[in-house]
């Protein structure tokens, strides 16, 4: 996820740069990507459906259309696009009240959105079953066991 930010987005309609990415819109159970924002549109913050987007490459990301990226009103959109809730940076607390540092980077299925874990800046890599929430606080996470971590 983590090298994905900044990365130009093409619409394939059109080949036009459209933004680049600014931020990942997750569920709040973590489990998928609903949409990404997209900067480079003045003033008001603009998203592109997962099910609009074609393509994740090494440098670019490819959406169908020059049309797909869209104001939302959506308030998860709007407190991810102001920053409030950001997977990555996110403060990493377990249910028993430990904490585990902070989100450096997360993996996920670029065809169907699904995350598949989270590593922390302490090294730690969390698979998606044992991520709970995400929230404007922290992502919460099951108490860190062998099982839970890989």
């Amino acid at each position: 996820m983590k090298s994905m930010t900044g990365q130009p987005v093409i619409a394939v309609d059109t080949a036009e740069e459209v933004g680049k990415v600014k931020h990942f819109v997750v569920s709040r159970d973590v489990s998928h990507i609903e949409r990404l924002h997209i900067d480079g549109r003045k003033k008001h913050a603009v998203f592109v459906e997962w099910e609009s987007l074609e393509s994740f490459g090494v440098d670019r990301v490819m959406i169908t259309t020059a049309s797909a990226p869209a104001e939302s009103d959506v308030d998860r959109d709007i407190e991810t696009a102001r920053g409030a809730i950001e997977l990555l940076g996110a403060r990493v607390l377990d249910t028993a009240g430990s904490e585990h540092g902070s989100v450096a980077d997360a993996t996920f299925d670029s065809d169907s959105g699904l995350v598949s874990s989270i590593t922390t800046d302490e090294g730690i890599e969390i698979v998606a079953t044992n991520i709970h929430s995400l929230g404007s606080y922290a992502l919460i996470v099951d108490p860190l066991t062998e099982e839970s971590i890989s």
